[in-house]
């Protein structure tokens, strides 16, 4: 008798783990759908603007039905946004870290390095640029795409690193033109790489033409790095 009591207390101490186990099953199976979803969405906003998209090309890239998307995302600008906040949280980081032990260089190799690493994280990480770079030719107003309010803040952001970083000593009307010139150019020639290197008869995708990005961008910003670092 008392080993039955025993078995059945240990049955229901089981029975009770099991809607437990399921529903952080459910859960992780949940968080893994939804990151499908968005790695799939990024490659599809990166080829396509925001209002030609759809669910059934984010689908068919992500290998899964698109009425699934519905479930966590009901709609398109809702999803979209999610990206949007996704790529600036990513961008800002990878702009903390290529300043990371820039600390005392002089600027020609800190600028240098920090441009290798940039290029390094647009190589593998190519959807930020391109879908900014899709849709900013499709609007009028920040507005009419979802999300994009987030891209302007996240420019500050990053400004306020490099003025942080670099040890700037020139005025803030200057500080901005540079980065407003520097990021312009950037978003162009990774953003746009498949128009700008076809001008130049290059692949987009070829050591050669980030190496004509990098060699551009020293020609182009290091002198006036120089001088808001060392004004006269």
């Amino acid at each position: 008798v008392v080993t039955a009591v025993i078995t059945v207390k240990v049955d229901t101490k089981e029975a009770d783990k099991r809607p437990q186990a399921a529903a952080s099953e459910k859960a992780a199976k949940s968080e893994v759908t939804r990151e499908r979803i968005l790695r799939a969405a990024r490659k599809v906003f990166a080829e396509h603007p925001y209002n030609a998209a759809s669910f059934r090309m984010i689908g068919r890239e992500g290998g899964f039905d698109h009425p699934l998307i519905n479930y966590y995302f009901p709609r398109k600008a809702g999803l979209f946004e999610a990206v949007v906040v996704e790529i600036c949280d990513d961008f800002y980081r990878a702009n903390l870290d290529c300043f990371e032990g820039l600390e005392g260089m002089l600027p020609r190799e800190g600028f240098s390095l920090y441009l290798d690493r940039f290029l390094d994280f647009n190589l593998e990480n190519p959807e930020p640029l391109r879908i900014i770079m899709l849709n900013v030719a499709q609007i009028n107003r920040l507005d009419e795409i979802p999300g994009y309010q987030h891209i302007p803040e996240v420019m500050a952001r990053t400004r306020r690193t490099f003025e942080e970083r670099a040890n700037l000593k020139a005025s803030p009307k200057d500080i901005g033109m540079f980065q407003n010139s520097f990021n312009a150019l950037v978003f162009f020639y990774l953003g746009a790489s498949s128009c700008q290197a076809e001008i130049l008869g290059m692949d987009p995708s070829s050591d050669e033409y980030l190496r004509w990005v990098k060699d551009t961008m020293m020609y182009i910003f290091l002198p006036r790095l120089e001088k808001l670092i060392f004004p006269d």
